[in-house]
């Protein structure tokens, strides 16, 4: 669910971490106080001082997931869900003095949002709507269900470093990140029914009641055998039915009972004729026996029903935390012209733990104890169960250059070692990820004046999963995002940023397979994203005395000390 939940960046990491970003969506090599977050490396260039950010954005997601498994109501059917993060904050500061720049940052590094599903998601659907087939023999035409499902996911990362200036060329960074991460999961499957010739039934109950029928059979058939012993015992066994009639050992009203019976349990007329007395009590015994079985495998299948489609709920909570170490170098050529930022985030080892309320922890199967007849539910969620949350490594790599006094690119590189994380291999060895996810992105900037300036940024997102990722609790998809906005220069201390993006996916269609009674039931899912977003943010300087000769031009990338 954090790649659910996520909206900038690869699997499980935010990239769109202030309101700058936003507006020009490359910041790595950001000499501004949101290099805190982007290119730590080159805090350095501000001046003497504390610097501070406050920065929110308010995110909008839509998520449209269609399968086309055959037996659904209707199918194809579309899910949707819907996913906000009014409050998306980021706040940074950092303190310079000389050759050195300590600083401080806290925001959402993964998550950051909660998503709804108000008509549940396929993998919820999908088994409940298997039943019409498997009790189709039994008159099942339909089922009927009502069902939903949130979840959120947010993992806090605080960060502090410090920042060297080598000399006019080169500062380097080294620092970490505490990370707090919380999920929860909250849903629910009730009302399950079924459409049977009598009207809607629960699954559980309709089953039982033709396991009350074959037990009545069997019941029965035993009477029918038990009633033809007097016929065996009288030397009567390799007598057909007619000839027991004409010998007098039986009356037409008694003949016709005992092959009524024989037909009510399933024989022809014509193999009735053919039946001796010995054979035909053979025959009861066999169908007592046989109903008897059915009647046993019913009453199971019914127990375990009742137990799989039982209103049930999920509340769950997963928790867990890590620590990321961060280094960074900034290179600054050409007069100030050029400047590089680059940074490197280690792979971050994480587990989840997850808490149960109340028992509630998503029935997703069980058996029935062959020896007290009990359901014994299997949970989607247990109590204390752990799970990887590894954060892959981290590269950025991104250049500022000043075209001409008022303009200025950026270009950005990024790239996420997913491979190497925990969960990129599932639990059967089967490997998710075919390589790395990478973005790229460019932004211009353009002072219109010393105190206003406007940007716009373009940023391509090439995911690097393979179709057995993708799921509907988790999918990754290529993306291109547009943003713009501006900034605006109070005075000296202040200054106000306004920028906003969009978000397009690039559907994907995977082919998938359902396990029903043995027998894999071929269908699609497709998967589609939508994501928008506005922000405001303010940068606060708060200069020495002896830097106060003059405060930054806005949108400098390299303040001009004393």
């Amino acid at each position: 669910m954090v790649a659910q939940l996520g909206f900038s960046g690869g699997l499980v990491h935010n990239t769109n971490q202030s309101t700058a970003w936003t507006r020009m969506l490359v910041r790595d090599a950001s000499t501004n106080i949101d290099a805190v977050f982007y290119n730590p490396a080159g805090l350095t260039k501000l001046s003497d001082g504390f610097h501070f950010s406050i920065n929110n954005q308010s995110l909008f997601q839509t998520q449209t997931i269609t399968s086309s498994y055959p037996y659904l109501s209707p199918s194809p059917k579309t899910y949707e869900g819907n996913i906000a993060a009014p409050v998306f904050p980021g706040v940074y500061a950092a303190w310079k003095k000389g050759k050195l720049a300590i600083s401080f940052g806290i925001n959402p590094i993964g998550g950051g949002g909660g998503a709804t599903f108000d008509n549940g998601l396929p993998s919820m659907e999908i088994p409940i709507s298997s039943l019409v087939p498997s009790l189709s023999p039994m008159g099942v035409t339909a089922y009927n269900m009502n069902m939903q499902f949130e979840g959120t996911s947010v993992y806090w990362g605080i960060q502090l470093g410090a920042t060297y200036e080598i000399n006019d060329m080169f500062s380097v960074y080294l620092g970490g990140r505490y990370i707090m991460a919380k999920n929860t999961y909250q849903g629910y499957i009730k009302d399950v029914t079924v459409t049977t010739p009598a009207g809607e039934s629960a699954p559980g109950a309709y089953v039982n009641g033709f396991g009350v029928q074959a037990q009545e059979a069997s019941v029965a058939a035993y009477g029918g055998a038990v009633a033809m012993q007097d016929l065996i015992d009288g030397g009567a066994a390799d007598f057909t039915f007619a000839q027991l009639e004409g010998a007098g050992y039986i009356t037409a009203e008694q003949r016709a009972q005992m092959e009524g019976g024989l037909l009510a349990l399933g024989s022809t007329q014509d193999d009735i004729d053919a039946m001796t007395a010995g054979v035909a009590q053979g025959t009861y015994y066999a169908y007592s026996e046989g109903y008897a079985t059915t009647a046993q495998q019913l009453f199971g299948t019914a127990i375990y029903l009742t137990g799989v489609t039982a209103d049930q709920e999920a509340d769950v909570i997963q928790t867990g935390s890590a620590f990321t170490p961060i280094i960074g170098v900034n290179i600054s050529a050409m007069e100030e012209k050029l400047n590089i930022g680059i940074k490197y985030e280690f792979h971050t080892k994480m587990d989840l733990t997850d808490e149960v309320i109340d028992g509630k922890g998503f029935i997703d199967g069980g058996t029935v104890n062959p020896t007290t007849g009990a359901f014994e539910p299997t949970y989607m969620f247990n109590e204390g169960a752990v799970t990887n949350a590894d954060i892959p490594a981290f590269l950025s790599i991104g250049a500022s250059y000043k075209i001409i006094d008022p303009l200025t690119i950026q270009v950005g590189y990024h790239t996420y070692f997913d491979s190497k994380a925990g969960w990129a291999t599932d639990e059967d060895g089967i490997e998710l990820i075919d390589k790395n996810f990478n973005e790229y992105a460019i932004g211009l900037e353009y002072n219109i004046t010393e105190k206003f300036l406007v940007s716009a940024g373009y940023l391509a997102a090439v995911t690097g999963v393979n179709d057995f990722y993708q799921d509907d609790l988790g999918f990754s998809l290529t993306t291109n995002t547009v943003g713009g906005g501006f900034a605006y220069k109070i005075n000296d201390k202040f200054t106000a940023q306004i920028g906003g993006f969009f978000t397009s996916y690039d559907e994907v269609t995977v082919d998938k397979s359902y396990d029903l009674g043995g027998n894999a039931v071929p269908y699609t899912e497709t998967y589609d994203k939508e994501t928008f977003a506005i922000s405001l943010g303010v940068d606060i300087s708060l200069w020495t005395k002896s830097e106060q000769v003059r405060g930054p031009k806005l949108g400098e990338d390299a303040y001009k000390r004393r």
